[in-house]
């Protein structure tokens, strides 16, 4: 009998890569040192998510639980005093509306709806040692050590298996520390803001504001580590905590008439990641692989989108032949290109609020000359339109140095003229060719359900680009210049198909590569 997947950590990372896995008809235990129900903090979903709930099974009833409905966010941050915000329906008409969640309640859902999709999952169990080994793992318990196939490490912040490896690398860009605390009663946003997360920069970091069911609040400080420190040992956490409220210009009004529910708690191990998420029979997930910043409220998404990740690696690497170093590396990759982006939009947001003038703030800033150079991948991604569908609002509300803005608007601007250019003569007189400096290459990449062979356009500084194979195929007409109507008759010609048959879904594809740098314009 082979030996199931286990699975450390019941959140929503370790649930929902053990649903996804039981839902394929694998064999999957999970461990979960705490009883559920159990608190957690973390509340604010992204719209990204609830696709990945939505493929998982466990959406509807997540729904069904009417939690408080998000329509985006509220923020007194970037170059303003005064409250703006941005909407998810302004760049998702999927998910226009994500939901505040009570952690304890969402968590219990997650692993209630993995129960019932088989997984066997036993609580109030810890594992102790995670065993890596070439021809075996397993999990060690305190009455002994349970095989598996295949070992996923969703333990969160604990990051069980990443101290046993000694392969996390804290983050010195973000040396941050956090104090929350729950309320009841008081005032919040009004009219379509009310459901929204309220994000305050304040004197020594930020607030959240998060509002809940039955009138309570989430309510959490982000400051600088050493400098709060001092003042928590000596005014004591509580009293500190209040002082920060109470300084507070919005979210203090918020609260005036508000009682504070539950003790105050501390968050001090901050962000950080791992230089290896995963090996030929393991892998990190959630928490337990990286975790950056509250602000965007990436914990939960980072998560379940990992899980789905996971569980295509999984499901390779037990059924198929790919090469497991190789496999490893591109779920790496993979992984590590969600935590990137969303790590330095962060990092590009702090830098850019100018609405408090203070010790925290001006520490985080960037000069004029930009001593932080962000990726020519983020660039792109910025300059285009990310999946997470918020990053050029909020980079509109921040004072970031002028180098970047201009790196940002002239790659829009040649991505426009690049289209006008496609759409004016419908690709049968401009001439094209693939960018010298990049190459397609044969890689392991995530197909729609696990990890396969296909085909990626690399280049330096550039986040390698899956294609389909039909686009593959397409490209390799333009290694010498061509028009795109020429190009595509001869693929058609190689194929044995109607070059009318085509023409639509190649000037389609060739518009979309155009556009984004992949074939160049030639000059007359």
């Amino acid at each position: 009998m082979t030996n199931p997947v286990l699975v450390v950590g019941g959140g929503p990372a370790g649930a929902t890569v053990a649903t996804l896995l039981a839902q394929r008809g694998f064999q999957v235990c999970l461990f979960e040192r705490e009883r559920f129900p159990r608190a957690h903090i973390g509340e604010s979903l992204l719209p990204a998510t609830l696709a990945v709930l939505e493929q998982s099974g466990a959406l509807p009833a997540v729904e069904a639980e009417a939690f408080t409905s998000k329509a985006g966010a509220t923020m007194v941050w970037g170059t303003d005093t005064s409250p703006w915000s941005w909407f998810f329906r302004e760049t998702n008409t999927r998910y226009p509306t994500s939901f505040q969640v009570e952690r304890p309640r969402f968590d219990q859902i997650l692993l209630d709806h993995a129960t019932a999709c088989g997984v066997e999952v036993q609580q109030e169990i810890s594992v102790s040692e995670i065993l890596i080994e070439d021809d075996r793992c397993g999990v060690v318990l305190a009455d002994g050590f349970i095989p598996g196939s295949f070992v996923v490490d969703a333990s969160g912040q604990r990051t069980l298996l990443g101290n046993q490896l000694r392969t996390k690398q804290w983050d010195r860009d973000f040396r941050n520390l956090s104090a929350y605390s729950y309320f009841q009663g008081g005032d919040h946003l009004s009219g379509e803001e009310s459901g929204n997360i309220l994000v305050e920069s304040v004197n020594d970091g930020w607030f959240w504001k998060i509002p809940l069911r039955d009138q309570v609040s989430s309510v959490g400080i982000v400051v600088d580590r050493e400098n709060a420190l001092p003042d928590i040992r000596s005014h004591g956490l509580q009293n500190w905590y209040e002082q920060q409220v109470h300084s507070s210009r919005l979210t203090g009004r918020f609260l005036r008439d508000a009682t504070q529910i539950e003790s105050c708690n501390l968050v001090r191990d901050w962000s950080y990641t791992h230089t290896r998420f995963a090996g030929e029979n393991y892998c990190l997930v959630g928490d337990a692989a990286c975790f950056i910043d509250p602000l965007f409220s990436t914990g939960v998404h980072l998560a379940v989108s990992g899980a789905h990740i996971a569980a295509a690696f999984v499901e390779t690497q037990l059924e198929d032949n790919l090469p497991s170093e190789e496999l490893a590396r591109s779920y790496d990759a993979l992984y590590r290109q969600q935590y990137d982006h969303f790590r330095e939009l962060t990092k590009l947001f702090y830098s850019g609020n100018r609405s408090v003038d203070s010790y925290f703030w001006q520490s985080r800033r960037l000069t004029g000359q930009l001593d932080y150079e962000p990726r020519a991948a983020f660039l792109r991604s910025v300059s285009g339109q990310n999946a997470a569908g918020y990053e050029r609002s909020v980079l509109q509300h921040a004072e970031l140095p002028s180098s970047l803005v201009n790196q940002i608007s002239d790659l829009e601007q040649k991505r426009d003229r690049r289209k006008e250019a496609l759409q004016l003569n419908r690709g049968e007189t401009v001439s094209l060719a693939m960018t010298k400096e990049l190459t397609l290459e044969k890689r392991i990449v995530l197909g729609e359900r696990r990890f396969e062979m296909g085909h990626v356009v690399a280049g330096t500084d550039r986040v390698a680009m899956p294609i389909s194979g039909f686009v593959n195929k397409l490209l390799r007409e333009f290694d010498e210049p061509s028009t795109a109507t020429a190009a595509t008759r001869r693929l058609a010609h190689n194929l044995n198909r109607e070059p009318n048959e085509l023409l639509p879904m190649a000037l389609a594809a060739i518009e979309l590569l155009t556009a984004d740098g992949v074939l160049e314009i030639q000059s007359p």
